[in-house]
């Protein structure tokens, strides 16, 4: 087809809903409308032209969708698609996409459903070119739509939400503006891939933590959904936790030893890896790690302000140097036996066992929120846990009430 950008213009502005198909092909400048020998004229000329599948109109084009079941349209509704351009000298997709699954023997074609008004061409593609006994089946999956409101997910939904919709960081190559990567934001591969296939997907059962084999076996088109599915960024933070606490110590101890590095701080892999045990539980991405955990490296400098005026009390300076003197006659600075000995020291005088207990951790974390003390205080030792308490009781204001 020869025609011009300008002849096709005209042709929309005169006849409503133009399309190029069996009803308007003859008005045009063509292969059917020119001689032979006009069409060789304009090829030996270089003159710009497109290939077009030729579609035939009222014939049944049948999509046999392993989701949708038997998708049929009539042969008249679709147009004479360009499949090949000689500006570019390229073949367009639609010729592009079914020759190379024809030649690399493509046994399923799983895509979008935003395919499914080309699946019709693409078969019509196929038994042109004689290829219909190995034409794939189709599979067309539903869209993933936005978390909240209508119309598909897209990449600024994402930074706008605070979630990220590509595998890895991309930068747009127009604009220069960076999206974020479900790598660079500390989700595990085999979290993404078991949060994504029950996108559209379900089992049939209330299981949701699948390993990719136990996914291989329990997928089937037969449970996909017609439907699209709601993109749910908290359930992708879920599952990224859990596979958090499957994943060994040793491997989360690699994935964090970088970021101590980042922060220049120096701590034997044996020490990591127990820190890494009592706090893991408490994040959802190993980025995290470090604001759960900063405090076994680093001693803080300043106190929760919040936390000091609830529980840091007229008397919690008295009591946290009688705290100290109970820790330095410990023999066995085991968690069972500082919790049975402390416990008692604290209902013997009667304290206030919240404020007393707080106190403590905010000496020892800088605020309110740890794991278990005596987990802590066995990790950072005897010395270390007495010397922060004796910097509190010198550096927090008292009474502060």
């Amino acid at each position: 087809a020869f025609d011009t950008p300008e002849e096709l213009a005209a042709k929309r502005k005169e006849i409503p809903n133009f399309q190029y198909d069996a009803s308007t092909r003859m008005q045009m400048r063509n292969s059917l409308t020119l001689s032979k020998e006009e069409t060789q004229a304009l090829l030996d000329s270089h003159s710009q032209y497109v290939v077009r599948i030729k579609v035939e109109p009222g014939i049944d084009i049948t999509v046999d969708d392993l989701i949708r079941g038997e998708v049929t349209i009539n042969s008249s509704v679709l147009d004479d698609k360009v499949i090949y351009k000689s500006a570019d000298e390229l073949p367009t997709y639609h010729l592009a996409n079914v020759v190379d699954d024809h030649l690399m023997q493509i046994t399923h074609v799983i895509r979008g459903e935003e395919w499914l008004p080309s699946a019709p061409l693409h078969v019509w593609l196929y038994k042109s070119l004689g290829w219909e006994d190995s034409m794939p089946q189709f599979a067309h999956l539903p869209l993933l739509l936005k978390p909240e409101g209508s119309g598909k997910l897209s990449k600024r939904d994402g930074d706008r939400l605070g979630f990220p919709v590509f595998p890895l960081q991309w930068e747009d190559p127009e604009t220069g503006e960076i999206f974020s990567g479900y790598r660079e934001s500390g989700y595990l591969p085999e979290a993404v891939i078991n949060f994504l296939a029950l996108l559209g997907w379900n089992p049939g059962t209330e299981q949701e933590i699948f390993s990719l084999e136990e996914l291989i076996d329990a997928f089937s088109f037969e449970r996909c959904s017609k439907s699209g599915a709601r993109f749910d960024y908290e359930k992708a933070r879920w599952f990224n936790h859990k596979y958090i606490l499957a994943t060994p110590d040793e491997q989360l101890v690699d994935m964090f030893m970088p970021i101590l590095e980042e922060k220049n701080v120096v701590a034997s892999r044996d020490y990591v890896t127990k820190v890494v045990a009592l706090v893991k539980d408490r994040v959802n991405f190993v980025n995290e790690l470090w604001d759960q955990s900063s405090y076994f490296f680093v001693a803080p400098t300043d106190y929760d302000a919040k936390t000091v005026r609830k529980r840091w009390k007229a008397e919690t300076p008295d009591q946290m140097r009688e705290l100290i003197d109970i820790l330095e006659k410990m023999d066995d600075f085991s968690a069972e036996n500082q919790e049975k000995i402390i416990m008692k020291w604290i209902r013997d005088n009667e304290y206030h066992l919240g404020n007393v207990m707080n106190a403590f951790r905010l000496a020892l974390v800088g605020e309110g929120k740890g794991p278990h003390i005596f987990g802590i205080t066995v990790l950072l030792g005897k010395e270390e846990t007495i010397a922060r308490l004796k910097k509190a009781i010198e550096t927090i204001p008292a009474p502060n009430v």
